[in-house]
């Protein structure tokens, strides 16, 4: 009996926060290698540990956890986000092509956390699904 795996087999997102042990230039990095400003309560109790956030903040990071079996990921991000900084998908971006996986940043100029045309992007997301999951779009099956 064939079956599909219940894997994720492609993913598409807007502006990811991947490393959340380095906040960068994020208006909320509070400059101690802690928790982001306005959500440390999202991560429980311990958050305010920052021996515990160095866990906590490692085990909830997509960076630490990519291998080359990613499924592939579409990324849109705008340059002038200050909230989630481009370089969150740069540095994602870097380390899963360092692994072979397959990655695609689309960058979208003067945006910054949400832009207003954003909806029409999704469509973007549709081709993506369509390319990676369609019968016969190089998976596995």
């Amino acid at each position: 009996m064939d079956r599909e795996s219940s894997a994720v087999q492609a993913a598409a997102l807007f502006f990811p926060v991947t490393d959340l042990l380095n906040l960068g230039k994020s208006t909320e990095n509070p400059g101690n290698g802690g928790p982001p400003k306005s959500f440390v309560k999202a991560f429980g109790p311990d958050a305010t540990n920052l021996a515990r956030w160095k866990v906590i903040g490692r085990e909830t990071s997509p960076i630490y956890h990519l291998t080359s079996n990613l499924p592939p990921v579409l990324i849109l991000h705008g340059d002038a986000d200050t909230l989630t900084p481009l370089e969150q998908s740069d540095w994602f971006v870097a380390r899963a092509r360092e692994v072979g996986a397959t990655v695609k940043l689309v960058v979208r100029r003067g945006k910054k956390h949400g832009w207003l045309t954003m909806l029409w992007d999704i469509r973007q997301f549709a081709d993506w699904y369509d390319e990676h999951l369609r019968p016969g779009a190089g998976r596995e099956g």
